[in-house]
């Protein structure tokens, strides 16, 4: 939590006592002055006087909160702690925090509510009446731990950088938080349909860029940008979608000279899906995300630009040019993948050595 300014301090102060009536108030000051003077008729070196004096107010504290405990719960909630009635600030945590562990999927998640401007909710759940599965399908693995949703996609507290506001910064940094979530948490995308939800938060020029590649086989295939289900291929199994990772922020380097911030992310998005029409047939699919975005200035106005992004999928196919995910549900007699995977195991869960990267490797169990 950002320190409290002296001035903030001054009113909380004077809140404090506030609380106490004249004659209480009083009271505790005759409590104060008996202790100063006996000090002094003691001992009346400076340096002795000073601890002794410091040791009374020690005192009067003890004494106010023995006489009104409520005011532990209302300082608590003037500096902004969890004793108080504040609700926690729901777009920005600590730099590279992580989330508390979830054990299970969080039935009944609000519905996903996707505005044509701002893109999906990030705190919503993936689907309408998200209510997850009969059986915790990430019980067992890592992702059992991990956060539900958009709860999991944590930003830096925002501050002035590069040139930049601290409401420039942190609308960026909400920018970048609407733009994993719709590219990994919207319930049309990842059912392998059109992603309207990314189009309309990207920057004019990348969007057009991203209409105009998007399912065009090939490197430059735009559906690579997000989570997509190949059509046909599988289902959810619960619309529950684990989520942990970070992003880091730091003053953007160029040589264009406009200045601003440079925000990364790294995420691990978990799903559970089965083949279409048989819950029997469920497995996970771990995606990891990274990708890099560049926010400045121009014109007068804030731009948000996605400068690289990469993607790998552990649990499905790879070497197709579709750009969708291929579920591997593991009893296709000649496997799933286009490309036969070579080299050693990864660990799927592991985003640091696991870098998201081109080719196809072996995983170890999702």
């Amino acid at each position: 939590m950002r320190p409290a300014e002296p001035d903030d301090i001054e009113e909380r102060f004077r809140a404090l006592v506030a609380q106490f009536g004249d004659d209480e108030i009083r009271r505790l000051t005759d409590e104060a002055d008996l202790g100063e003077r006996a000090v002094r008729r003691r001992d009346r070196r400076p340096v002795r006087a000073v601890l002794l004096t410091l040791f009374a107010v020690v005192v009067i504290a003890g004494l106010v909160i023995g006489a009104r405990p409520d005011v532990l719960g209302r300082l608590s909630s003037l500096a902004g702690g969890s004793g108080g009635e504040q609700t926690p600030e729901p777009h920005f945590g600590a730099a590279v925090a992580r989330p508390g562990p979830t054990l299970n999927p969080v039935p009944g998640e609000p519905d996903g509510d996707t505005d044509p401007e701002t893109g999906p909710d990030p705190d919503a759940g993936t689907g309408p009446g998200a209510t997850g599965a009969a059986a915790d399908p990430f019980a067992g693995s890592p992702a059992a731990g991990f956060a539900v949703g958009g709860k999991g996609i944590v930003t830096p507290h925002p501050k002035g950088l590069g040139g930049l506001s601290r409401g420039q910064v942190g609308e960026a940094l909400r920018r970048v938080r609407r733009i994993l979530t719709a590219a990994h948490l919207d319930p049309a995308t990842i059912r392998g349909g059109r992603p309207a939800a990314l189009i309309a938060l990207l920057h004019p020029r990348q969007r057009d860029y991203f209409r105009e590649h998007l399912d065009k086989n090939g490197p430059d295939n735009t559906r690579r940008w997000v989570f997509s289900l190949k059509p046909g291929s599988a289902e959810q199994a619960t619309d529950v979608v684990k989520v942990d990772g970070e992003t880091t922020m730091a003053k953007r380097h160029s040589r264009d000279g406009r200045g601003g911030v440079t925000i990364t992310a790294d995420y691990l998005f978990v799903y559970a899906v089965n083949r279409p029409g048989d819950p029997a047939a469920t497995t996970r699919l771990v995606t990891h995300r990274t990708a890099e975005f560049s926010a400045y200035e121009r014109d007068g106005k804030l731009t948000v630009w996605l400068e690289r992004t990469a993607r790998s999928d552990a649990g499905a196919g790879c070497g197709f040019a579709d750009g969708f995910v291929h579920p591997d549900f593991g009893d296709a007699p000649d496997g799933v993948s286009a490309v036969e995977p070579s080299g050693s195991p990864i660990d799927p869960y592991d985003r640091k050595r696991n870098m998201a990267r081109a080719g196809c490797f072996p995983s170890a169990p999702v």
